[in-house]
């Protein structure tokens, strides 16, 4: 695989970043597009590139000739380490070698930006509630918000993401934060077998060190607790990521996990202390979701979620960005599912109930307790009377 030099122009109001690259699959162009107020931001290092190329490389065992300036850091760590890593992760990789034009030690101060990817989710706005609604040293103070184009929007595509990015807007305007909508092709050069969940880390750290010219730190939300990180083979990256995020960073951009010290009750209770999300809170999963609100209040995500908060007491709170009647109308049939689920994120909301003395509905606690459905017309009938009397 050779990737050309970087050639940085602007088109319109956009400022691109694209490069040539040459493999077994043809030629294809890899670019990068962003608003021109942040041109201040961009490298012309060649950096991003080879990082986003760097799985697509391994998974075709094509070394990598990389044209133009790639920091000295990056090339070290993704010459052996990262790659020992992807390959416990994704064992079908192969080991590849990469030959850059120039390696730079880069001897600058580190550029004062501070970045996080802003999806509107619980693990974005945990980590605005710890940094930038907490006190905390203007080194580790989010001073940008980042919402990526490199296929998460799986499907919809370009016409998903500017539609989500429109959607949350008016977060980051509350937020008084700037908020980047960076588009990409970076989809396009991974296959079906390197699908999104096990490939993100890589993906996302390609467009923080395209703007390492101003962003000095990134923090990547984790997904996952402490207690949970390992290497080997699995479906999501995430797992991984307190290891391999220092692995992808630079002398001038330090790439790093943040909020693996709570637990997902924790991180839920965490995010209520962001004011913005008790509007703009956007987790739900429901592609049709029909219900006028930003959330549908009846998926598996948005239910874990409101449970959680009913518990803690905030419920009330999030009336404008979820469907309470809804979510009432589940909420006595999802506490049972609680109540017998051996899922250790559920279990982590039974004990969080238990440890807060919650009285889960009469209903629920009875149909768990018995485990059985209402089969004749005057079971029926009494199954009826104690959903009422658990409504009420």
């Amino acid at each position: 695989m050779r990737i050309g030099k970087p050639d940085i122009y602007q088109e319109g109001n956009q400022i691109k970043y694209r490069v040539l690259v040459e493999s077994s699959s043809g030629n294809e162009t890899l670019w990068y597009s962003l608003h021109e107020a942040c041109a201040d931001l961009l490298s012309n290092k060649s950096d991003a590139p080879l990082i986003a190329l760097l799985m697509p490389a391994m998974a075709s065992g094509e070394d990598i000739y990389i044209s133009g300036v790639v920091s000295e850091r990056l090339i070290y760590n993704l010459s052996g380490p990262i790659q020992n890593v992807l390959q416990r992760i994704i064992p079908s990789l192969q080991r590849v070698n990469i030959y850059p034009e120039e390696v730079c030690p880069d001897q600058r101060n580190r550029p004062p930006g501070v970045a996080t990817g802003f999806s509107g989710g619980i693990d974005s706005f945990c980590i605005l509630a710890d940094h930038h609604h907490s006190d905390i040293t203007d080194q580790f103070r989010i001073t940008h918000l980042l919402f990526n184009n490199v296929g998460s929007h799986g499907s919809g595509g370009e016409r998903l993401f500017k539609e989500r990015y429109k959607r949350l807007v008016p977060a980051a305007n509350l937020l008084g934060l700037p908020f980047l909508m960076i588009n990409s092709n970076v989809d396009s050069f991974y296959s079906k077998q390197l699908g999104y969940k096990q490939t993100h880390t890589l993906r996302n750290v390609s467009v923080a060190l395209l703007l390492q010219e101003g962003i000095g730190r990134y923090m990547y939300a984790s997904a996952y607790g402490y207690s949970e990180i390992f290497i080997g083979p699995t479906y999501s990256l995430g797992y991984s990521d307190a290891i391999t995020l220092p692995l992808l960073s630079t002398d001038t951009l330090d790439a790093f996990s943040v909020g693996s010290e709570y637990s997902r009750v924790e991180k839920t209770l965490r995010v209520v202390e962001a004011p913005e999300s008790h509007r703009m809170l956007d987790i739900c999963v429901n592609v049709n979701n029909a219900s006028g609100f930003t959330n549908c209040s009846t998926c598996w995500k948005c239910l874990r979620t409101l449970a959680t908060l009913e518990i803690g007491g905030h419920l009330e709170h999030y009336s404008s960005c979820f469907d309470l009647d809804a979510y009432k109308g589940k909420r006595i049939d999802y506490f049972t599912t609680l109540l017998g689920s051996h899922d250790p994120l559920l279990k982590e909301i039974v004990q969080y109930a238990k440890d807060r003395n919650y009285p889960f509905p009469v209903y629920s606690r009875v149909k768990h307790t018995f485990r059985i459905e209402p089969i004749t017309r005057s079971s029926k009938r009494v199954w009826r009377k104690l959903k009422h009397l658990a409504h009420k």
